[in-house]
């Protein structure tokens, strides 16, 4: 199978895996493969290497160190074992204009301009293809909250527009028969479509930043 402008390379699943039969992390990273086959790939995670020793001594300068003389604050598994887009941008620098950069932060990589200098294009075996697939819930647990809390608010979307569509389209007969009643029903289904969006307005964002 062929991967075109790959834009992350993630270790955690292997890390995982490895820890479970008392296998070094490290080791099997650099026994796996991806860094045995692709060069690329190999010279990004080296790279990747060095940042994480850079961000260990951030960490180490910033917090400090226990009574154990062991630093209070490591870089989790996330920064040590995967390499997202923005890393591969790091890496290989090329030059954006500042629109195109604004651009990328809202729609993503610029794979084109950015070409296969920064994002690789790889062939892989197919017996090495475990799950191809991309933006689903069974991702991680990110995407599957996500999913989840999404198709919620779709049908909340959809259920608030059912009811105030009822009183649109079907309450001439209740207008006529008590205006005030009518007027009422539509003020109490309007205002507790509005407050529930309010609650949607905060849950979006501690959703992005968990």
């Amino acid at each position: 199978m062929v991967f075109h402008y790959v834009d992350a390379i993630d270790f955690q699943n292997l890390v995982m895996k490895a820890r479970e039969k008392g296998i070094d992390p490290e080791r099997a990273i650099e026994n796996s493969w991806l860094i045995k086959n692709s060069p690329f790939a190999k010279e990004a995670w080296q790279w990747h290497l060095g940042e994480v020793a850079k961000l260990e001594q951030r960490l180490k300068d910033k917090y400090g160190v226990d009574k154990n003389n062991q630093p209070k604050r490591v870089p989790n598994d996330k920064e040590r074992y995967r390499l997202g887009w923005k890393d591969f941008i790091e890496k290989n620098k090329v030059e954006l204009s500042g629109f195109d950069k604004f651009k990328e932060e809202f729609l993503g990589p610029n794979y084109e301009k950015r070409g296969n200098a920064t994002f690789m294009t790889f062939s892989l075996p197919r017996e090495q293809v475990l799950h191809a697939s991309k933006f689903t819930p069974a991702w991680n647990t990110y995407y599957a909250l996500y999913f989840t809390i999404t198709g919620l608010h779709g049908l909340h979307v959809i259920g608030g527009a059912i009811v105030l569509g009822y009183y649109l389209f079907c309450g001439r007969k209740m207008y006529l028969s008590n205006p005030e009643w009518l007027a009422n029903r539509v003020e109490v289904g309007g205002l507790f479509w509005h407050f529930v969006d309010l609650v949607w307005i905060f849950v979006f964002p501690i959703l992005y930043l968990m």
